[in-house]
C-alpha cells in the first residue's frame, strides 16, 4: 500500500487502544511502498523492534510507523528550502575585495 493510504487503512483495520502484538498479528504483513523506490517494508518490520506496548489511536500508530521507516522513504536528504547553501554561507569571502560590513 502507498504510505499516503496508511492512516485510513489503520483506522479501518484496527480497534484502538491496541497492543503491539495485536497490530503485528492483524496488519503486520501489510507492505508499505517507498515513494521513490521499488522497496517495501512491512508494518511488523518497522514497529517490531520498538517494543511499545500499546497504541491509543490510529494517529499514534501512524506517527510511530512514519517516524521509523528506513531511508528509502525520505525525500531529498539534507535538502533545506529555508535558506542558502550552508557551505557557501560559512565559507566567507574568498578575497578582501568582496568583504562587506
Amino acid at each position: 500500500m502507498k504510505i499516503s493510504n496508511l492512516l485510513a487503512s489503520l483506522e479501518d483495520e484496527l480497534t484502538f487502544p491496541i497492543d503491539q502484538d495485536s497490530v503485528i498479528k492483524q496488519v503486520g504483513a501489510a507492505e508499505i511502498q517507498a515513494p521513490d523506490a521499488q522497496e517495501t517494508e512491512t508494518v511488523s518490520t518497522i514497529i517490531g523492534p520498538l517494543g511499545q506496548e500499546t497504541y491509543d489511536s490510529a494517529d499514534e500508530l501512524y506517527t510511530t510507523i512514519i517516524g521509523n521507516v528506513s531511508e528509502e522513504y525520505i525525500g531529498r536528504k539534507f535538502y533545506d528550502d529555508r535558506g542558502g547553501n550552508l557551505s557557501e554561507a560559512t565559507a566567507g569571502p574568498t578575497d578582501e575585495v568582496n568583504v562587506s560590513f
